[in-house]
């Protein structure tokens, strides 16, 4: 996936335009100004040439030579000897551009993801994580931050169902964990589920802050998981943001009790057990 600006192009267009109306009849000081702007379009076209090699390549390529053509007219105002294109080959260089990008670009497969409610799409799809406070960062491991991050990531191109799977994994990770540094061990295999989870926790001495969370992202989660269940946007962007509270929660409660050592050395291990 690529953030792109279509600003851009705009940009490249507006130094590289004039040189289609360029003839023999404008001055040679005029013509040397379009000139160094088509050569100013070029460069920052290619200065972005990684990126755009594999979705503009015939672009990219004509940008190349249409660079060369620009080098040897520079030549010829200098006075400098060799080849020397007419203004009617950089014209027609120009048009090729512009022509074979034009196609190219209506080619790609482009849309606009939207905000979510009040979340910006660019924060969701850069990672939802980073809008967690840094103290509860700092506690989760890599899964749960990418669970985080793929939920953002669905929820940004309306994929809320998916969101509503990353995210409640990232909160059931983090009960199993505390359990597990709450508790030193887990219930058995049979009876892992989001009930027991609860009643261990409650068992524990969690705060019934966390319990109450849990409880009522246990009444979303268990439908979800039938496959005749889905949710719309409006349903994923309020499970995304309950689940952030719910860990934030879970992450203050471990704070209160000091387990955060244990609680990481739970995520260690959870998947071993």
């Amino acid at each position: 996936m690529l953030e792109s600006y279509p600003s851009f192009f705009v940009v490249v267009a507006h130094f590289m335009q004039p040189a289609t109306i360029l003839d023999d009849t404008i001055p040679e000081n005029k013509q040397i100004q379009i000139v160094t702007a088509v050569h100013q379009g070029l460069v920052t076209f290619l200065g972005q040439e990684q990126a755009l090699k594999d979705l503009l390549p015939r672009s990219v390529e004509k940008a190349k030579r249409l660079q060369i053509i620009v080098g040897r007219f520079f030549n010829a105002f200098n006075g400098a000897p060799g080849p020397h294109p007419t203004i009617d080959v950089l014209k027609t260089s120009v048009d090729g551009f512009f022509i074979s990008l034009q196609d190219e670009m209506d080619s790609l497969c482009s849309f606009t993801a939207t905000n979510k409610g009040n979340l910006a799409v660019r924060a969701l799809a850069a990672g939802a994580s980073k809008q967690y406070p840094k103290a509860v960062r700092e506690l989760l491991d890599d899964f749960i931050v990418g669970e985080i991050d793929h939920a953002g990531k669905c929820l940004a191109f309306e994929l809320p169902t998916a969101c509503g799977f990353h995210i409640l994994r990232a909160v059931e990770v983090s009960a199993k964990a505390y359990v597990h540094a709450a508790t030193g061990k887990l219930p058995p295999v049979r009876n892992r589920n989001w009930g027991e989870y609860i009643f261990q926790l409650e068992n524990a001495g969690a705060h019934t802050d966390v319990i109450d969370m849990l409880k009522v992202l246990k009444t979303k989660r268990n439908p979800l998981m039938h496959p005749q269940d889905n949710l719309d946007v409006d349903d994923g962007i309020t499970l995304l943001c309950i689940c952030q509270s719910a860990l934030e929660t879970i992450a203050a409660d471990i704070k209160r009790r000091s387990l955060e050592i244990k609680f990481k050395e739970s995520l260690k291990v959870l998947p071993t057990l």
